[in-house]
């Protein structure tokens, strides 16, 4: 039984809804938590805000975060996952944003970081990982850095869900 599965089982008997705000995973998260059967009970949208624009304009990250933390950033994750809660009226949310690569890293931001925002009803964490691949071409190197974000993303929610379950 998958991650996604287990989500559902919380999410299920919790009577919890979730919504999405995704940019580096493109839509990743939303494509595997609606693999499941039955995902329409719990799941109520997402938002792939790849742009800076749509940030703003869609997820309302403010235009000062962006310019000084940048897209990719712990405080743009955390302003994604807790908008897009209210945005879609949910009490669960996700979000991603990152550099999948291969082009666009830098010393303080390389290419694999990735900031993943998990909150569950008033509780919200944003979380830092730099996800590696050594694959010789790179946009599968790109696109197994956005798969192991999303399947991240999923496993820290199923994760809190349990914390609070047990909490």
């Amino acid at each position: 039984m998958g991650v996604e599965f287990e989500l559902k089982e919380l999410l299920t008997e919790k009577k919890l809804t979730l919504a999405t705000a995704e940019s580096c995973t493109g839509g990743l998260v939303a494509a595997r938590i609606v693999n499941v059967p039955g995902s329409s009970e719990y799941f109520m949208g997402g938002i792939v805000a790849y742009d800076n624009s749509i940030k703003m304009k869609v997820l309302n990250v403010s235009a000062e975060t962006l310019l000084k933390y940048g897209a990719v950033s712990e405080q743009t994750a955390k302003e994604m996952v807790k908008n897009v809660k209210k945005l879609l009226n949910t009490n669960c949310g996700i979000s991603t944003t990152g550099i999948a690569g291969p082009a666009g890293g830098s010393n303080e931001k390389p290419v694999g970081l990735v900031y993943i925002g998990v909150s569950v009803n008033e509780k919200t964490e944003i979380y830092r990982f730099i996800f590696k691949d050594k694959h010789s071409d790179p946009v599968k190197r790109r696109n197994r850095i956005r798969k192991k974000a999303a399947k991240k993303a999923i496993k820290l929610l199923v994760s809190m869900l349990k914390e609070e379950k047990n909490g």
